[in-house]
């Protein structure tokens, strides 16, 4: 897989955490912790993990913001 496609899968996987993020309410984050993330993170292994997990955060504090 050439650089230019790998960067584009993680973006999508990126997005899917973004998207699973929209799912929960602000109270969920709170009570979150790395072995609840893992529990509903879909990609076992980095860097895929890793990426779904900055979209979900990065979502999640996104939606922080607003309030």
């Amino acid at each position: 897989m050439s650089d230019g496609d790998a960067g584009f899968r993680l973006s999508r996987i990126r997005a899917q955490g973004a998207a699973a993020a929209r799912k929960y309410v602000m109270d969920d984050i709170d009570v979150m912790d790395a072995a609840a993330l893992a529990a509903i993170n879909p990609y076992p292994e980095t860097p895929e993990r890793d990426g779904w997990i900055e979209g979900f955060l990065k979502t999640m504090g996104s939606k922080r913001a607003k309030w």
